[in-house]
């Protein structure tokens, strides 16, 4: 190609660009003349971040970590964290009944930024998960975005400020009050709206009634000793409880309508397996000396015990041979412990496939059933007396 060539076909390419650039002009005056309500443009320096009110709702684990990462992460920020409770921990704080602890393995069960390589036992009590979320909060200046005592009522969506009112209530003086914010965050979890049974007769039963989500704190196993006790209902609060209150009362009236599988082994069970130890074991004080000395060494258990926790997830893909596999480890495990009591392995056995629901790991909670002073009541309650059910 000559160079005559090289100009013709620059001529053709400005003309091309020429051209182009002309219809994108009239394109663009096209849809600037059809759109009329646009907000108007404001000038402004390019790293002028927009400011930004963020409202987060409870002050539990999602909450606490809205406190330390928001802030990190927006530039021109306001927050406000409302917590209904006097302090942090969500339902590690509120929840106090006898044998509360978490199900997933403390390694596994805490921020991946803030490592606790102190936990004392692998399912640790929920009195010490508390304090580390109180720990964390404190160490990350958390409680300064919080007010506490203060209950979430309700909130509107307001389109034309871009903005969501927030409708609440100081719990000390019951005087009701709203905020505003551009983002709203609801932090509460999904199982705090606890309610007693509606049974009827509740109202005249003069004995002591508690729900386990509001456990009255002076109510301690120790006062229950020797106590003719009831226990309705069979989630994992009252699979955490049967066990305690077993050993020390005189009779155990259990009332469990319901289905559930109950996990021969929690999650993570492959450490407790391969320490020799069934369900739950104390870390030694050696192996917690050498966790906080040798920070990668507490690193890869977390990631050992993480992977383990994942890998749970697999038995609920369903019909799967994993699960296949785990129901009928399951099964033959609640037959077993069942077997001085058969019928309540009839009244316990799901119809439904292993996964369907939340798994729930027990441990002590099938042997407590088949104890002489447990009585498995597998019927629905009709109503409540003066006395009794």
């Amino acid at each position: 190609m000559g160079l005559n060539d090289n100009a013709s076909c620059n001529l053709q390419r400005r003309e091309v660009l020429s051209i182009t650039a002309k219809e994108h002009i009239e394109a663009n005056n096209f849809i600037s003349s059809q759109i009329t309500d646009l907000p108007a443009l404001h000038s402004h320096c390019i790293d002028d971040h927009r400011h930004i009110k963020v409202i987060c709702i409870g002050a539990g684990f999602p909450g606490i970590l809205a406190g330390i990462r928001f802030p990190q992460r927006i530039s021109d920020l306001d927050l406000k964290i409302y917590e209904k409770n006097p302090e942090v921990g969500g339902t590690w704080y509120e929840n106090k009944y006898p044998g509360v602890r978490c199900d997933v393995p403390s390694a596994a069960y805490q921020y991946t930024f803030e490592s606790n390589s102190q936990w004392s036992e692998y399912y640790c009590r929920g009195a010490e998960i508390n304090e580390y979320i109180k720990r964390t909060a404190r160490n990350y200046g958390v409680d300064r975005y919080i007010t506490f005592k203060t209950e979430f009522l309700g909130s509107t969506w307001h389109e034309s400020d871009g903005e969501w009112e927030v409708f609440l209530q100081d719990l000390t003086s019951g005087k009701q009050f709203t905020d505003r914010c551009n983002f709203l965050v609801t932090a509460t979890g999904i199982l705090n709206k606890w309610k007693l049974p509606d049974i009827e007769g509740r109202e005249i039963y003069k004995g002591r009634m508690v729900h386990s989500a509001n456990w009255d704190p002076d109510l301690t196993v120790e006062i229950m000793k020797g106590g003719n006790v009831a226990l309705i209902g069979a989630g994992s609060f009252g699979i955490q409880i049967l066990p305690q209150i077993q050993p020390v009362a005189v009779r155990v009236d259990y009332y469990m309508a319901s289905k559930t599988w109950i996990s021969p082994v929690g999650f993570g069970s492959e450490e407790p397996k391969n320490r020799g130890v069934t369900g739950n074991f104390k870390h030694s004080t050696e192996e917690l000396d050498t966790f906080r000395k040798d920070p990668k060494a507490y690193a890869a258990f977390r990631f050992k015990i993480e992977k383990m926790v994942n890998a749970a997830a697999l038995i609920t893909l369903y019909g799967s041979p994993i699960q296949q596999l785990f129901q009928n480890v399951d099964r033959e495990a609640m037959m077993k412990k069942l077997e001085r009591k058969p019928e309540i392995m009839e009244a316990l056995k799901p119809k439904w496939p292993l996964g369907y629901r939340r798994l729930t790991p027990g441990p002590g909670y099938l042997e407590a059933l088949v104890e002489d002073n447990v009585n498995f009541i597998s019927t629905k309650i009709k109503r409540f007396t003066e006395n009794g059910i």
